[in-house]
């Protein structure tokens, strides 16, 4: 057997003796992780301490190894550093490089011409900058790198995208605010999106995660995931998360900004949790050409044109595939809430549809009757309440199990099942606040069947929300038969 070699130390302990080196190569690098200081208001640039800080941020991003950190000094309202930033070298896993805004202090980084800061180097936090992008014709940032990090920024005011990412992976954007990206050319909207994922046959976009973000006020959409009608779905945008955003058409002027959320090549995308507001003038969620294992649940969408629309674009090898639209509640429309065409295997439940102006579904196929709008799958455990028009069965389903849905003040027409339930109220707990609880009473509670969601026994509730029977008090029955002595 072979032996292990220990050292012998004065408390007589045997250590391995590589757990020994490892200690020590440990406490070496941390000991030559450095912060270094910028501050623009300082006569002339030191040497980068807290003291003697560098009077420019690229000067401090030239000095940064792995491990480092740089401090930006700002002020109360917005110190505003003029300067374009390119990044001099990568980070490592263990040691990420970070510039940081100083604490209680806000910085603006702007300029007079092209973008603010391109990111092609490895393992970086950028956290707290604000990026004012001045109005230019040039995105604000572009990511091309891995492991990069932005949080707590501010990202605003141009006329091309707002972030651009491409041939990137593993990218964070959390707890930010990216709004006014507009583009608009004799009085004609162009997209300018507040992020885009750059997808094509040369680029490799994997693994980004969009995190309680608030987005607004876009030409083009709040994110949109590029792709060219016809390029391999091998290349599209791979394991991509958007949780718990706010988005807003935030315009007063019509016909400015486009969706929410544009998906042209994205294949196994999350969308969980988000709030989207007042996109009327196009789709709020629209998923194309060909995506696939895209998943749409608990999110809240209102106020717009129409809901979510999945649809083929490049022919009968470009259909999309896999998604699971579930637990979304849909208020509000103009139009349609959920529209269906050359979609495979699509699961579609427990979702509330509300005061919709058209019809709660639409199935269309732009490949011809012969092509189903939906093939595959379920449409289960729905509840519509108030929709002018019957679901629209412009092109035929095939292969999809309908039922237990509930029709409340809708007209289930030649979706109509057995196992629906109908009625005039769902009894929601306050529609005109936003609340699509049911109360105690509804004839949703108990009427779906099991499609996978944790539901409360005997039977899922109709529904985007499960109402537990806990948050109900029932008085007691009135005593019968007591007579009160005096």
């Amino acid at each position: 057997m072979q032996s292990r070699r220990f050292i012998w130390t004065r408390k007589s302990l045997y250590i391995p003796i590589f757990a020994f080196i490892a200690v020590l190569l440990l406490a070496h690098t941390a000991a030559w992780a450095r912060d270094f200081y910028v501050d623009n208001t300082v006569p002339a640039s030191g040497s980068g301490t807290i003291r003697a800080p560098f009077q420019t941020i690229q000067e401090g991003l030239s000095h940064l190894a792995a491990g480092d950190t740089l401090w930006i000094r700002g002020n109360t309202e917005g110190r505003v550093y003029r300067e374009t930033l390119s990044l001099p070298t990568s980070g490592t896993a263990s040691q990420p490089i970070t510039v940081r805004v100083y604490p209680n202090e806000k910085a603006i980084l702007t300029g007079k011409s092209g973008t603010r800061m391109a990111i092609n180097k490895d393992y970086w936090t950028f956290d707290g900058l604000i990026i004012d992008q001045a109005n230019l014709p040039a995105r604000a940032m572009s990511i091309a790198a891995k492991h990069i990090m932005i949080k707590n920024a501010e990202i605003r005011n141009g006329q091309r995208d707002g972030i651009s990412i491409g041939n990137a992976a593993f990218v964070t954007i959390q707890d930010s605010y990216i709004h006014n990206f507009m583009r608009i050319e004799n009085g004609q909207r162009i997209d300018a999106h507040c992020i885009v994922l750059n997808t094509g046959t040369s680029q490799t976009t994997t693994d980004i995660k969009i995190y309680r973000n608030r987005i607004e006020r876009c030409s083009g959409d709040g994110i949109q995931i590029y792709g060219v009608t016809g390029q391999p779905v091998s290349t599209y945008a791979k394991n991509v998360e958007i949780i718990d955003n706010t988005f807003t058409d935030g315009t007063t002027e019509p016909g400015l900004t486009e969706n929410a959320l544009d998906f042209k090549a994205g294949d196994t995308v999350v969308v969980r949790g988000n709030t989207m507001m007042g996109y009327q003038n196009n789709k709020t969620i629209v998923v194309q050409k060909g995506c696939r294992n895209i998943t749409v649940e608990y999110n809240t969408l209102s106020h717009g044109l129409s809901g979510i629309e999945m649809r083929q674009e490049g022919g009968i090898n470009f259909l999309q595939q896999n998604p699971r639209v579930m637990g979304n509640i849909v208020h509000h429309m103009r139009t349609y809430a959920l529209k269906f065409d050359g979609v495979v295997n699509a699961t579609v439940a427990n979702n509330t549809l509300a005061y919709i102006g058209a019809e709660p579904f639409r199935f269309e196929s732009t490949l011809g009757s012969s092509t189903p709008s939906v093939n595959g799958g379920l449409i289960k455990n729905n509840l519509i309440y108030v929709a002018s028009a019957s679901p629209r069965l412009k092109a035929p389903i095939a292969n999809v199990d309908v039922g237990y849905n509930g029709w409340f003040q809708a007209s289930a027409g030649d979706f109509r099942r057995s196992t629906d339930t109908t009625g005039s109220d769902p009894f929601f707990v306050n529609p005109a606040m936003g609340d699509y609880h049911v109360r105690l009473g509804s004839a949703a509670i108990d009427a779906g069947t099991p499609v996978g969601l944790v539901f409360f026994v005997p039977a899922p509730d109709l529904g985007a929300l499960e109402r537990a029977a806990s948050t109900d008090v029932i008085p007691p029955s009135a005593p019968v038969g007591l007579q009160v002595s005096q």
